[in-house]
């Protein structure tokens, strides 16, 4: 018989820890605000009742919404593309200057053989291109309707001498290459510096001396052969050539894994009761405000989630 009591005092015991232990359920919390409609720029009062441990604020914002807390995946978004081009000696005639873009390019960037193999589609003509002896901008160009849903995009300044059009070509100067990708996320810079994006020399052909035209970190430089002798072989200034600077694929159609959107925790543990939160949007939408409130202990957490709808006009 004692030892009956004696189990049953325990079972009793460790029912009366585990109320103990175990969180609290969240009683008497809610959360409102003055109107559902407010401007950019307005501050917006919310009046908060009840006292949990913990309470998170989500706007409903990129980055801070609460039906992405899971994980986040950006899908591509429109590409735009532009660049610096310094046409040196403008009046030489016997030059080809071409920018074209391509979703399917694999190999090696140096290689002419791996830049023919791809698919190329001339985006010359959506560009501004001045024969002028001064750095001129190419303008913003819109390439969204060359990506490929999963695949690189990766652009490429094609050059040509022809002696047969001219007995000397130009010299083309080209920096300030940028891609950029307007997502949901805002624009995001694909590209980087001439140095990562870009080889030190270009794609040649056989007759074309592969260190004559080079990667110089803050420019491009594309120009004909020099009469010269390198690694045993002689190249001469009349004869026909051909080269691309092709650059790294910039990831124009593939979707990025944003991870999970984070909450703005407005009460921690430690902190006193708070009866009030404001905050501001800076742009206009319709937004499912969401105010989390959590008790936890080691044995779990409970929680109340609190949602209002608002609208946003400029």
């Amino acid at each position: 018989m004692k030892n009956l009591i004696y189990l049953f005092s325990i079972l009793i015991c460790l029912s009366s820890c585990k109320d103990v232990l175990d969180a609290e359920e969240v009683e008497d919390f809610s959360v409102s605000t003055t109107k559902s409609v407010f401007k950019v720029g307005e501050q917006i009062p919310f009046t908060i009742t009840g006292n949990p441990k913990l309470i998170n604020f989500y706007s409903g914002q990129f980055g801070n919404d609460y039906d992405s807390i899971s994980g986040r995946i950006v899908s591509p978004g429109e590409i735009e593309f532009s660049f610096n081009l310094r046409y040196n000696y403008p009046t030489r005639t016997g030059s080809e200057f071409a920018v074209l873009a391509s979703s399917d390019f694999e190999g090696e960037r140096t290689s002419l053989a791996d830049v023919n193999a791809a698919t190329w589609t001339d985006i010359t003509d959506r560009c501004i291109i001045k024969r002028e002896d001064a750095y001129i901008s190419s303008g913003i160009v819109n390439v969204s309707d060359l990506v490929v849903e999963g695949k690189p995009l990766h652009f490429a300044f094609k050059y040509i001498f022809d002696p047969k059009k001219g007995s000397a070509g130009s010299v083309m100067w080209i920096n300030t290459v940028l891609v950029t990708s307007t997502t949901e996320n805002g624009k995001q810079t694909l590209s980087s510096s001439l140095l990562n994006d870009f080889p030190l020399y270009a794609a040649v052909s056989k007759d074309k001396n592969p260190y004559r035209s080079d990667n110089r970190s803050t420019n491009l430089v594309m120009w004909n052969n020099a009469n010269a002798t390198v690694e045993g072989i002689t190249y001469t200034n009349t004869t026909y050539t051909e080269e691309y600077f092709v650059s790294k694929g910039y990831p124009a159609g593939l979707s990025v894994d944003n991870g999970p959107d984070k909450p703005i925790t407005i009460k921690a543990y430690s902190d006193a009761r708070i009866d009030d939160f404001q905050y501001v949007f800076d742009k206009a939408g319709t937004y499912k405000v969401v105010f989390e409130a959590m008790n936890t202990s080691i044995n779990g957490e409970k929680k109340l989630i609190k949602e209002i709808n608002l609208t946003i006009e400029e």
